[in-house]
């Protein structure tokens, strides 16, 4: 466990009588509210000094949105944990300049938005929304604002992601969950190279978190080590962040489970106690310009 606090770069929060979320109904494991009281009582021993929201994929339709509704939902949760500091929602970059009001509004009225996530994963063409000039654009355009671009893919569309990252200049990016690799279907080399590959972009930064959902049922740490390594080989500690993904990783671990892991990995790799503490809270604090 880190003898400090560590910066939480990917928290998730929501309730089903604030918001919908489809893609949960009927989860014996998400079909339910999780609350920061819950996140609280869940990092155990592990000391957090401040964490990031990232949208949850709350429902959203042709034209519109629960956008607003959801920064507005974790506000009301910044309340009772101040530790939260920055909000990443979701936006239909897909508009391209269209979206530029709802930017507006988010920048105007909700100062902790520091980046935005929309989800090309479960999209019903990825390929075609990902490439679309409309996206791009709309992905472009965060750089008047500032802001950050989370992407959240999966290893399969890593193929049109590293063409994708090619289109986007000045926009600080971060690859998720480090592209969600195919841990339980030993790809390996595949990781390698898109991570290698994405790591020459000047503006890509990778989140080192929630591996074991993507490996076997009864993962060991001896499965995730070589994407670890990989990870790290590909951006060094400079632009290696940490984070939990909760609750998403409950699947799998826990957040001390999840940490102990990554101590160990460090470790092994002769990272520096100033290595260690870019990977667990400074690098966090730059990209989503936390000010901590």
């Amino acid at each position: 466990m880190p003898d400090f606090p560590v910066i939480d770069a990917h928290l998730h929060v929501w309730d089903q009588t604030r918001l919908r979320y489809s893609a949960f109904e009927g989860s014996p494991l998400f079909g339910r509210p999780y609350r920061v009281e819950d996140y609280q009582r869940d990092c155990g021993a592990l000391e957090v000094e401040a964490m990031v929201f990232l949208e949850c994929y709350a429902d959203f339709w042709e034209g519109g949105g629960q956008y607003i509704e959801e920064i507005e939902f974790v506000e009301d949760e910044q309340k009772r944990d101040p530790r939260i500091k920055a909000i990443i929602p979701m936006a239909p970059l897909e508009w391209g300049k269209r979206v530029g009001p709802m930017l507006d509004r988010m920048r105007d009225e909700h100062p902790s938005v520091r980046g935005i996530r929309r989800i090309m994963e479960f999209d019903a063409n990825p390929r075609q929304l990902t490439m679309s000039e409309g996206f791009i654009e709309g992905v472009n355009l965060l750089a008047d604002y500032g802001w950050s671009f989370d992407i959240n893919p999966n290893y399969t569309q890593m193929d049109f992601i590293r063409e994708f990252v090619r289109h986007i200049r000045g926009v600080p990016m971060i690859l998720d969950h480090c592209g969600k690799p195919g841990i339980r279907q030993g790809r390996i080399e595949q990781f390698r190279e898109d991570m290698q590959y994405m790591a020459r972009h000047p503006d890509m930064w990778v989140k080192l978190s929630d591996l074991p959902p993507y490996a076997s049922e009864n993962w060991t740490e001896e499965e995730l080590r070589p994407y670890i390594e990989a990870t790290l080989d590909a951006f060094g500690p400079e632009r290696t962040i940490y984070a939990g993904d909760y609750p998403i990783l409950l699947q799998s671990t826990n957040m001390t489970e999840w940490v102990d892991v990554l101590d160990r990995a460090f470790a092994d790799l002769g990272l520096s106690a100033g290595e260690t503490r870019k990977i667990y809270r400074d690098n966090a604090n730059t990209f989503y310009r936390l000010g901590l």
